[in-house]
């Protein structure tokens, strides 16, 4: 038990998966996997200096089940003195209104939530507990859905914000460790079920292919990610070079790529970097199969010029002569242009979004609670006045804009910051910013800077309020 212990520090050292005096979010089901990783976290606390909220999220699909789920994660919880989330989301009715499957809606609320969990709490990572089955079964899943080396590579340990300290750990040893500690944990009797794809690879084709062959296949699947995993980091960073050069400058509306650079590569060299231009239009590479790359690449290497190809999401790819455009539909209509000098206290309006920003002063603050809660998208936000310190301006990005998302360690680019999160670079310019020279104050709907937030130290408050334009407030 002892040994497992030390696995899971020296995993975390060997991956870089935690800073010390970081604050981490992890996510309990109640099930052995995720209390293991909930205690071996806990007793690391001290010699680590973490801060652990734990995050429990109920479905709603078992109905008593998933109430003692709840009561049983409280209970750990409390024997442990470790803060607790509650969440509940109606899973089923979030998968019918997406039209996706309970699986993939179940794991989008999840990460949505534990990220809104680490906003709120100023935590730097988000450990979960997949384990080394967990990735001898997406290993297999990906290989029915017919994946490439990205899908063969499985699960990293880390990835973002997002850490996985058990995933060198068999889940006989989590279980074992459970045992040890008499945590009782939770049994989910749907994983029993063979009614969802990884359930029967986790109780019928593993142990088919186990007892069929005379093997352990969940560890050669796992020496196997390794291997491709090293493989596609040296891959992926030849591709990189080839992208650049076939990369043009364009007119900011999505990515262009030169076709002559394209076709002096193997065929999977383009197929990548058609991949990942699409992926820097949209944002991610949802919806996007391996057909829908083979015709991109049909279109740029044997397409007539003028020719467009539609694919989901809005996403479309256009040849012109010599160039590849990979652009979203619509995305063409240029953004206005505005910046405009914000009057304290005062309302300036902005009338080529049809918005106005009103700006208010808050003397003499005694209490600073009410006004630190700032870092969800909200309409009014607050900031420490004196550190502002001169004026402000609503506008839209420019070359050169920094930030500093509330609760960071580092000033980053706008740029990067829309790419870390993931905002399609066909919104990126219709989104209003407040900024002192370079630096953003606030993205407006997204997050304010960390530089400016009222602290306990702020004795005057500016509070600035974003809403509809003239004849709304007429």
């Amino acid at each position: 038990i002892f040994h497992m212990i030390r696995e899971v520090k020296e995993t975390i050292k060997k991956y870089e998966l935690i800073k010390k005096g970081e604050g981490l979010i992890v996510g309990v089901s109640g099930g052995a996997d995720s209390i293991c990783l909930l205690h071996i976290l806990h007793t690391l606390k001290e010699c680590m200096q973490i801060e652990l909220t734990a995050v429990h999220i109920n479905h709603m699909l078992r109905a008593g089940e998933a109430l003692e789920d709840e009561r049983y994660v409280e209970r750990i919880c409390a024997v442990l003195d470790i803060r607790l989330e509650i969440v509940r989301i109606d899973i089923k009715k979030s998968a019918q209104k997406q039209k996706i499957s309970l699986e993939e809606a179940g794991r989008e609320e999840r990460y949505k939530t534990f990220n809104l969990m680490a906003d709120r709490y100023g935590a730097g990572r988000i450990a979960v507990a997949h384990n080394k089955n967990d990735q001898a079964e997406t290993v297999l899943m990906n290989i029915i859905r017919g994946s490439g080396l990205n899908g063969l590579q499985g699960m990293e340990y880390k990835r973002g914000a997002v850490i996985r300290p058990l995933l060198g750990v068999e889940r006989s040893a989590i279980e074992g460790y459970c045992k040890k500690h008499n945590l009782n944990p939770r049994i989910d009797s749907s994983n029993l079920e063979s009614i969802y794809t990884r359930n029967r690879v986790r109780l019928d084709l593993i142990p088919y292919i186990d007892h069929l062959f005379k093997t352990n296949i969940t560890n050669s699947i796992n020496k196997m990610a390794r291997l491709i995993k090293d493989d596609n980091f040296f891959i992926e960073q030849q591709i990189d070079q080839i992208y650049n050069e076939a990369k043009l400058d364009g007119d900011g509306v999505g990515i262009s790529l030169d076709i002559k650079v394209l076709k002096k590569h193997p065929i999977a060299a383009a197929k990548r970097i058609i991949r990942n231009a699409i992926g820097g239009t949209k944002g991610d590479l949802k919806g996007i199969g391996s057909k829908h790359i083979e015709s991109v690449v049909e279109l740029a290497i044997a397409g007539r010029t003028g020719a467009v190809i539609q694919l989901p999401k809005g996403v479309r790819a256009a040849k012109s002569y010599n160039i590849l455009k990979i652009y979203i539909e619509g995305e063409q209509e240029k953004n206005p242009i505005f910046n405009k000098k914000i009057q304290i206290p005062g309302t300036v309006f902005i009338d080529e979004i049809n918005k106005h920003i009103d700006a208010g002063i808050v003397d003499g603050v005694l209490d600073t609670k009410n006004f630190t809660e700032t870092g969800d998208g909200g309409i009014t936000q607050f900031f420490d006045y004196e550190k502002i310190g001169g004026p402000i301006y609503v506008r839209h990005r420019e070359e050169g804009d920094v930030f500093k998302p509330l609760y960071s360690i580092g000033t980053k680019k706008l740029k990067e910051f829309f790419i870390d999160n993931k905002i399609p670079r066909q919104t990126r310019d219709s989104i209003p910013l407040i900024s002192k020279g370079r630096e953003i104050v606030w993205i407006i709907g997204y997050k304010i800077s960390d530089k400016f937030k009222v602290t306990e130290n702020t004795k005057t408050v500016l509070r600035l309020s974003f809403g509809d334009g003239r004849h709304n407030l007429e």
